[in-house]
């Protein structure tokens, strides 16, 4: 699953040093909930979110009330910039994939 996330330039630096220390409960949940890599890339302004998941509607209400992912969401919530849709969040579709066999 890929989406991608908005933030201002201007906050990259204290982004990237909020992610040296997320909650280790958190990162947890994460594989709980079926999330097996989650990387995070930054270019001018939109981060550029690729996660290996086994089911990211599943996983994503999983963790919506939990306390540590709860805890996260008001932390980042002052650098998250809403789309047009009301959501930080836009899916981008696949278009190409290539594993290694």
């Amino acid at each position: 699953m890929s989406f991608v996330l908005k933030i201002d330039p201007n906050d990259a630096e204290a982004y990237q040093k909020r992610h040296e220390k997320v909650d280790p409960e958190l990162e947890e949940q994460f594989r709980a909930v079926g999330i097996h890599s989650y990387h995070i890339f930054l270019h001018e302004g939109t981060l550029f979110v690729y996660m290996a998941v086994d089911n990211f509607e599943e996983a994503m209400k999983s963790l919506q009330d939990h306390p540590a992912n709860v805890r996260w969401q008001a932390y980042m919530s002052d650098m998250l910039e809403v789309w047009e849709s009301g959501s930080t969040v836009k899916a981008i579709p696949a278009m190409y994939h290539f594993v290694k066999n």
